[in-house]
């Protein structure tokens, strides 16, 4: 198996369906890869095996079949959770909590070396400035989700899974976590993000994975994803306006001759890029279908 922080191989999950003579298919021949120190998107509509995938990374569920590998050692084992940090979707707190105590709570639990001033310094990070000493019923929805981030980063993970870190933020929120997640990437951590905030991986992913009723339907670079292999770009400038057009590859050349015919000077040729969303509801309408 590769050496790489996420190995993902033929990983395939049954449920129980209502009444238990069949077995609905969460997961179906799943893999994919991410590499130390990527950005790896993780997309998909609800219902598509995200959340399975993800708390079968976590060890949190076994799969039917496959293999699962963090760092080349099983998702559930003790050496993998010290090296993970986890920002769920929609955390669960006993509100009676402050956010200073439940960072020495998680810290006693995780073994590490803890102090009033790190874990004070680490809520300003996140923007929580001010608030440890308050009780989480106070809190609202945005900063659960700040605490979230601090506990995820008190470990200093090599590999951080974030699942829809930004739901329900406002863009200034979104904004910060995001350059967090590129700040940790850029001290060597993995980052594997699901999200339904297709711009957000635009903007911060290396590659990107799609997933539809449990398949994987489009997986690559970025780059790769949002190339057009059919339609290209044709920049130039006539009578001193600029234009653009974009032109299938069959009549490419055809539609070149012709604006050089008409007195155009040809600037650039390039293949058209899409956008995720483009990429997105083409792959998960297309494997619907």
């Amino acid at each position: 198996m590769k050496d790489c922080a996420l190995s993902v191989e033929e990983l395939s999950k049954r449920y129980p369906r209502a009444g238990g003579f069949r077995r609905f298919p969460a997961l179906s021949g799943v893999s994919f890869e991410l590499d130390r120190g990527e950005i790896l998107g993780f997309l998909g509509p609800n219902g598509a095996g995200k959340t399975t995938t993800i708390k079968c990374i976590l060890g949190l569920l076994r799969p039917d079949s496959g293999v699962l590998a963090v760092f080349g050692s099983p998702p559930a084992s003790p050496a993998v959770r010290a090296r993970l940090g986890y920002v769920p979707e929609n955390p669960d707190y006993d509100d009676s909590f402050t956010p200073l105590e439940y960072l020495s709570v998680f810290a006693s639990m995780r073994g590490i070396r803890h102090s009033d001033e790190a874990s004070r310094a680490l809520l300003g990070r996140v923007g929580l400035s001010g608030w440890g000493g308050t009780r989480l019923r106070r809190l609202s929805k945005g900063m659960k989700q700040r605490l979230s981030l601090a506990l995820a980063l008190q470990s200093r993970p090599d590999l951080l899974v974030m699942d829809e870190p930004t739901g329900g933020l406002d863009p200034g929120a979104r904004k910060e976590f995001r350059d967090i997640i590129l700040e940790e990437n850029g001290r060597g951590a993995s980052i594997f993000l699901s999200s339904h905030i297709l711009s957000e991986v635009e903007t911060v992913c290396d590659r990107a994975v799609i997933l539809s009723s449990g398949r994987v339907v489009a997986s690559g670079s970025l780059d790769e994803l949002l190339r057009s292999e059919d339609l290209w770009r044709i920049a130039y400038t006539r009578g001193g306006t600029a234009g653009s057009e974009s032109v299938h590859r069959a009549g490419l050349q055809d539609r070149i001759d012709a604006l050089r015919a008409s007195g155009a000077e040809i600037e650039e040729v390039a293949r058209h890029f899409r956008s995720l969303e483009d990429v997105f509801l083409t792959a998960t309408e297309g494997a619907a279908r």
